[in-house]
């Protein structure tokens, strides 16, 4: 059994078992209850948070690729690499989103995946900033506890190595450590640290550093207004203020492998988070769903468009992963 096959069967088993103890011991009347109370003042409101969450992503990408990159080009490849996340197994939505922005601005593939890799550090340190900036007051159980102290070491570890990896004497030097093993895998990871590097020399003045993590911060509060509006549509009363930093632990709770779309996973992450400050068990499963649907199905549908009007297959992704 290949690698992506392991991961993929252990990520069906971790959604089911995930699911089943998200499900444990609900009152399905209260849920139901839950669902048919809902507030449809509030139910369109995540859904434009969500675009505007998008939005924030895809200009910031933009930047961070240049080359002529524009907003609707970073926009619809970010959503091609959502949509793949979604109803593909192994997590190729990042692989998906470098061959997407590859194949329609005609700019080379290694270059792509090193546009993605920096991207996706930025969006950590949004996700890291704002756990911090709105860190709850009361007490957190332990286990949360314990998983912040490993997300700072993960913000450290972050720093450390774009400040590394940003020098060219020390990319050329892992370059060609990598290179000496003579493997095709490290040849290639040794050709996109280089080209990480060039991508960070070009951007690591203070001014676009600080101006990509504002964009993370403010693409994740906006992800938390959508959170936020959708515990209003159910009726749950949790301050906005908590809203940041069950978002974020939500967010970075979902690298652990999952079905595509992190059913199950995602259900789980939220009704604990949630219970953390009180909400009953029934409501916060019925926010998990609601709130899960409000991205998911936009997501899907937009991205099954861009794929056809791309014209970007499946069969093309999996070769360029490999």
């Amino acid at each position: 059994m290949n690698k992506h096959r392991i991961i993929t069967a252990a990520g069906f088993v971790i959604s089911i078992v995930l699911l089943y103890f998200s499900l444990r011991g609900i009152e399905y009347k209260q849920l139901a209850e839950t669902l048919a109370r809902a507030d449809l003042t509030y139910a369109l409101l995540p859904v434009c948070f969500i675009f505007l969450c998008l939005t924030l992503c895809s200009f910031r990408w933009s930047m961070i690729a240049g080359n002529t990159v524009r907003l609707r080009d970073a926009f619809i490849a970010l959503v091609i690499g959502l949509f793949i996340n979604n109803v593909l197994p192994a997590r190729v939505g990042e692989v998906a989103r470098a061959y997407a922005i590859s194949k329609r601005r005609d700019i080379p593939f290694t270059y792509a995946v090193s546009t993605v890799f920096i991207d996706r550090v930025f969006d950590l340190l949004g996700l890291l900033s704002i756990t911090f900036l709105f860190f709850p007051r009361q007490a957190l159980p332990p286990s949360v506890s314990r998983a912040l102290y490993v997300l700072v070491a993960i913000f450290v570890v972050c720093v450390i190595i774009l400040v590394a990896v940003s020098r060219e004497k020390t990319a050329r030097r892992v370059a060609g450590y990598l290179e000496a093993f003579k493997r095709p895998f490290l040849a290639r990871l040794a050709t996109r640290v280089l080209e990480i590097q060039e991508n960070l020399r070009r951007i690591s003045s203070p001014g676009p550093i600080a101006l990509f993590i504002i964009l993370s911060i403010a693409n994740w509060l906006s992800m938390s207004s959508a959170l936020y509006f959708s515990l209003k549509t159910l009726g749950v009363p949790l301050p906005f203020v908590y809203a940041p930093f069950v978002t974020a632990l939500l967010n970075m709770g979902l690298a652990v492998p999952s079905s595509p779309g992190y059913i199950g996973v995602y259900q789980f992450l939220l009704v604990y988070l949630l219970a953390i400050f009180g909400v009953p068990k029934a409501q916060s499963f019925a926010v998990s769903l609601f709130f899960h649907a409000s991205w998911y199905i936009p997501y899907n549908i937009m991205g099954f468009i861009f794929i056809l009007k791309e014209q970007v297959h499946i069969k093309d992704i999996k070769k360029m992963e490999q």
